[in-house]
């Protein structure tokens, strides 16, 4: 008898043991670990996403990986990561400085899958700088007619543009438009320029403190912000480089060293 009530006992501590989720956010944020494995654990970790990164943007990153246990970074549980990368190639365009740092403390990927599912819903500090250079590839790509035919549905009949470039010189940038007349076109293209800062409103990037040459006459600069703000320039870019199309929000941008300065956060929806 006495052996069997030993046995109970056991049994009845053993069960809420049994029935802990060890993977689980609750039990990892309260429990105190030690996991001598870990460090061995988050290198190995670390080396791999290198790896994983090299292969699809041709760029050294700097990884930093922190885990909870062994146990639940096997089942892809972790605490933090940062990532940080100069001169990466992504959709054709060139970054020359982009840094993401999760501030979620419980991340969970199924890494089993290709490509990577995304278990938990995450949330990313994010900080990217964009050249001269960035704008334009982006600006040369097929997505962005498509920006180029809508402001020209708009501007119809009175301009068609052919096209649209970027320069940043001493801070500031100049918007280069190429347009004709769709009614009566003339041989060549004409050209038209103002500059322009961008700050954010509402979480949205915006034109603002825009000014046009003498020599265009007198056009109406609310106007003229208008057509720079369909054009959005930045804000495609920003896009054309999201590929995985993720919730994002803008928070800062700032121009400096002819080099846009761009943060926020970014948000990734976990599967149910």
């Amino acid at each position: 008898m006495r052996k069997f009530l030993i046995l109970l006992i056991m049994l009845f501590f053993a069960i809420p043991t049994f029935a802990v989720d060890k993977t689980s956010a609750e039990y990892l944020y309260n429990k105190k670990h030690f996991s001598p494995m870990n460090p061995l654990v988050e290198s190995i970790a670390q080396k791999a996403i290198k790896k994983s990164l090299k292969k699809e943007t041709g760029a050294n990153f700097k990884v930093n990986f922190e885990g909870y246990t062994l146990s639940s970074m096997k089942a892809g549980v972790f605490k933090h990561l940062e990532l940080t990368g100069k001169n990466i190639t992504i959709e054709g365009v060139n970054i020359p400085y982009l840094k993401f740092k999760t501030l979620s403390d419980y991340n969970r990927i199924d890494y089993t899958v290709n490509p990577i599912v995304v278990q938990s819903d995450m949330t990313f500090y994010y900080e990217m700088h964009l050249s001269e250079k960035s704008i334009n590839d982006a600006l040369k790509s097929k997505e962005y007619r498509k920006t180029i035919e809508n402001v020209n549905k708009k501007a119809y009949p009175l301009f068609m543009l052919n096209d649209v470039k970027a320069r940043i010189k001493n801070n500031k940038v100049y918007i280069i438009m190429e347009y004709n007349f769709p009614i009566n076109p003339v041989g060549k293209n004409k050209t038209f320029m103002v500059s322009t800062n961008f700050n954010v409103v509402n979480g949205i990037i915006k034109a603002r403190d825009i000014g046009i040459d003498k020599a265009y006459g007198n056009l109406s600069l609310e106007k003229v912000t208008n057509l720079i703000n369909l054009l959005d320039p930045l804000s495609f870019t920003i896009d054309l480089v999201n590929v995985r199309k993720c919730k994002g929000k803008i928070e800062n941008v700032k121009i400096e060293d002819n080099i846009f300065q761009i943060n926020g956060k970014m948000f990734v929806e976990g599967s149910k």
